[in-house]
């Protein structure tokens, strides 16, 4: 029973010495094809809900290159059309230098919002590179970003 005891005793003494030692920063998780899916998923119901503060929410604004004029391009689309239809298929998904990266066949079409518009049909594979912000992958980069204008 002593021996019991003692075990625990310094089984505690263990968790407190590691409870005081500094903890490494937090790493990011594994970018998997579940991951790659979201991203897709939450790109796809922004824009299909017409919603463009969540559509732009999904993207990195200090670390993507030109998000300004990205945001001015997606102002655009949605005043050119009235509602938007998003299909895709995950074609794959890896890591690189601690960025999720996914390409998917991506197929955007939009109803024009007046009479003089043309429909909107673009279909192409689209890649996205993510960033971990601590709570949610976030998109950097995004190719080719023609789609959206």
């Amino acid at each position: 029973m002593a021996g019991a005891i003692s075990a625990s005793g310094a089984a505690a003494q263990e968790k407190s010495i590691s409870a005081q030692a500094p903890q490494p920063s937090v790493a990011s998780p594994a970018f998997t094809d579940e991951d790659a899916v979201s991203v897709f998923d939450n790109l796809q119901a922004a824009l299909q809900s017409y919603n463009r503060k969540k559509l732009l929410a999904q993207f990195d604004a200090a670390k993507m290159l030109n998000f300004s004029a990205f945001q001015t391009e997606i102002k655009g689309l949605f005043d050119r059309y009235d509602s938007f239809a998003v299909t895709y298929h995950l074609l794959e998904s890896a890591v690189q230098n601690g960025q999720g990266i996914a390409l998917a066949d991506f197929g955007l079409d939009g109803t024009a919002s007046s009479d003089e518009g043309i429909d909107l049909r673009r279909h192409t594979q689209l890649r996205v590179v993510v960033e971990w912000n601590g709570k949610q992958w976030k998109i950097v980069e995004l190719s080719p970003r023609a789609v959206f204008q």
